[in-house]
């Protein structure tokens, strides 16, 4: 951890803010004869909210970042123990393909700000007004920054943690294999599909025996009793359930945070879309920009989103490969009394994400959020229309 850095990065989002929200000041100041984004009392109200949302986010996330920073140090050496025994491989096809698509996403979202920003900058020259949007707005736009890389960053830990489940799900199909059972086992892929290397520290011996290796042929092969394969993978399984919990209370502020500005912005921006078509503006770069924004909202969603559900998913398999196990296998040995205490493990471990425990981060919170967003959709209108 750098000291002097987490000093830059808090005086910068500090002076970010504090930009952002004297810009936002003095929008509101000039009244809605003059301003740019607020053609009338509810805009003005629905700006303020767009705009706050996004400060809070960035707030959370630099005011936060070194704990979580020191979070994910303690946690990854758990990871690294996945690695260790499952044959984990550093893949750099696939961090170029990390870099292609964090390049991609970065490039979309620098074109529809500067867009965004164009669009309010040339609606300003009817008010002779185009230098105070420049400084007015050019803090909040920094800040969508800091907004995106903080999901980003929450999204790829928790992807990578998914596939450390994953490749214990998959030895645990191997495993099945070797006892008669038939069981299909994936294709492996890297495990360090998102360019992470992670390795233990130098000072400490590695303490991890290897379960899975490859032959020659590429073929992932059990090399130890299955026995013995189903202790050390419920161990590890048990490690990775405590990485999701470090995650989890790491992330769990922001993530709130996150989920809240989605929702409003959800709100938010289709507002001024059905607004501009019931006003008939003819506005239609307007409406193309306001349906990109949407899109990118509704993206930032599943952003958070699914990683959950693709990590909740894995732990369901999980319980099946077992289950399937305790069915198949005979009743003598030391087999079935592993296989017992692996499923009391998966009973008494659940995976998932809730953030302070305020919700759970999986597809149904994706309807209920659609849900919320046409209930205040409509609010919003009815209101519009007894204010004009």
């Amino acid at each position: 951890m750098s000291n002097p850095m987490c000093i830059y990065s808090y005086i910068l989002v500090t002076v970010l803010v504090i930009c952002t929200v004297f810009g936002l000041v003095a929008e509101i100041n000039v009244g809605v004869e003059m301003s740019v984004r607020m053609s009338s009392t509810m805009s003005q109200f629905v700006s303020t909210c767009d705009v706050l949302v996004v400060v809070i986010t960035a707030g959370a996330g630099v005011y936060g970042a070194p704990k979580r920073m020191r979070n994910m140090l303690k946690f990854m050496e758990s990871v690294a123990s996945v690695d260790t025994s499952i044959g984990a491989h550093y893949s750099l096809v696939a961090e170029r393909k990390l870099c292609a698509v964090l390049l991609a996403i970065l490039i979309f979202f620098s074109v529809l700000i500067a867009d965004d920003f164009c669009f309010y900058a040339l609606q300003a020259k009817k008010f002779d007004r185009q230098w105070e949007v420049v400084t007015n707005y050019i803090g909040f736009y920094l800040l969508w920054y800091v907004v995106m890389i903080l999901e980003l960053q929450f999204a790829f830990t928790a992807l990578s943690v998914r596939a450390r489940f994953q490749a214990v799900n998959d030895a645990l199909a191997l495993t099945a294999r070797h006892v008669s059972i038939s069981e299909k086992v994936k294709e492996q892929t890297p495990m360090n599909m998102f360019a992470i290397q992670v390795g233990e520290r130098r000072e400490q011996p590695q303490s991890h025996p290897v379960i899975v290796r490859n032959t020659v042929s590429g073929e992932p092969k059990l090399i130890v009793p299955p026995c013995e394969a189903i202790r050390r993978l419920a161990s590890l399984h048990g490690s990775l359930c405590n990485v999701v919990h470090r995650i989890d209370n790491s992330y769990g502020l922001p993530l709130i945070v996150i989920l809240i500005s989605t929702l409003l912005h959800l709100i938010v921006t289709p507002y001024f879309l059905i607004m501009e078509i019931i006003v008939s503006a003819h506005r239609i770069h307007f409406l193309v920009l306001q349906f990109l924004w949407c899109m990118t909202h509704l993206i930032r969603m599943f952003v958070v989103v699914e990683p959950c559900h693709y990590t909740i998913t894995e732990s369901r398999r999980t319980e099946v490969l077992v289950c399937r196990l305790m069915t198949s296998t005979p009743s003598t040995g030391m087999l079935p009394s592993r296989l017992e205490l692996f499923s009391r493990q998966l009973m008494l471990q659940s995976i998932s994400y809730t953030p302070m425990g305020m919700c759970t981060l999986d597809r149904p919170l994706v309807a209920s959020v659609l849900g919320a967003v046409t209930t205040y959709l409509v609010i919003l209108i009815q209101f519009q229309r007894y204010d004009t």
